[in-house]
């Protein structure tokens, strides 16, 4: 079972990485995300938590162990319930520092889905990502190209799905 879930585990662990680092650099849309959602907080505890997220993101992607799982866990539910929130609220997410995409069902139902994969990883703990590049050549190639259109599909299916599906709902 390990096995299986080490490359949706990485995906969600990279997605971590690649959303910390975009918060890092632009915590503004994730301050007035949570701000929508009733929770005040300046950029400083923001770029403070996008931090830990990439260091999670990080430590679940190259050595994961049960309490990284169950820390990703914890982040993705709190993603998935702070997104379903701002959704209900018809206010942007903020996801990947981008203010211009509103929050959506879809989003949480992701985050929810990432919940499941790491809370399966504090079960049955998955391989880091290393493990990839320890098979042989054509097969390194096939899972870290994979992973990567995985990661990449993701961060869209975060960021421009919602906006599309508002615009063709919109006519």
């Amino acid at each position: 079972m390990a096995g299986a879930l080490s490359a949706p585990y990485a995906v969600a662990a990279l997605l971590l990485c690649i959303a910390g680092m975009a918060k890092l650099r632009s915590p503004t849309a994730a301050v007035r995300a949570l701000g929508s959602a009733g929770l005040t907080v300046g950029s400083a505890p923001v770029r403070v938590f996008a931090a830990a997220e990439v260091g999670l993101g990080a430590w679940c992607a190259l050595a994961p162990v049960p309490i990284s799982s169950a820390a990703m866990a914890l982040v993705y539910g709190g993603f998935a319930g702070l997104t379903l929130r701002l959704a209900r609220r018809a206010s942007p997410c903020g996801c990947f520092g981008d203010d211009r995409v509103p929050a959506s069902i879809a989003q949480s139902v992701l985050s929810v889905a990432f919940a499941l994969v790491a809370l399966a990883g504090v079960r049955w703990v998955p391989n880091g990502i290393t493990w990839m590049l320890e098979r042989p050549a054509s097969l390194a190639a096939v899972l870290v190209v994979g992973t990567a259109g995985a990661v990449y599909g993701t961060v869209l299916a975060y960021t421009e799905l919602p906006l599309a599906w508002q615009s063709w709902g919109a006519r």
